[in-house]
């Protein structure tokens, strides 16, 4: 069966890496004018060629002016037209655990709107929170292996 695509989607399905910002016992969340008044992890599109730990890197760097070490991959899945999302979109997403090497968040005010540090048990209470099983990963300490190697 062909499905109608809409005028905003192409039918392709979009690689894309996250960062779960970690400083000091707290976690960074961030608002984007593409996700509505929910919270989430900053990240965007995984470049041709480019690692997936590099995109999370890249793109947290970007859009919070944090410098990003990455750590491990704590979550992966997809979404379907999300409704949270502005438009209809197939995202295979990888969410990384990055630490923060300074503390100074820099908005970037194209991508992100908004930006909380909070104690990752305390943003699982959150109504709008959009990476709950990332989060809830990270408390219960997943670590999920990835690499680049050949297989």
């Amino acid at each position: 069966m062909k499905r109608k695509k809409s005028k905003n989607y192409n039918g392709t399905v979009e690689a894309v890496a996250s960062a779960l910002i970690i400083k000091d016992d707290k976690i960074l969340l961030v608002k984007s004018h593409k996700w509505g008044d929910s919270y989430l992890i900053p990240g965007g599109h995984i470049e041709h060629e480019e690692k997936i730990f590099d995109a999370a890197k890249r793109e947290g760097e970007e859009e919070t002016g944090l410098k990003l070490k990455p750590l491990y991959l704590v979550n992966f899945g997809e979404l379907i037209n999300s409704p949270s999302f502005n438009r209809k979109a197939h995202l295979i997403y990888f969410h990384v655990v990055c630490e923060a090497l300074n503390d100074k968040v820099k908005l970037d005010n194209k991508e992100l709107k908004d930006f909380i540090w909070i104690n990752p048990k305390e943003a699982l209470k959150l109504p709008n929170l959009l990476a709950y099983k990332t989060i809830k990963n990270y408390i219960d300490k997943v670590k999920i292996k990835i690499g680049s190697e050949k297989f």
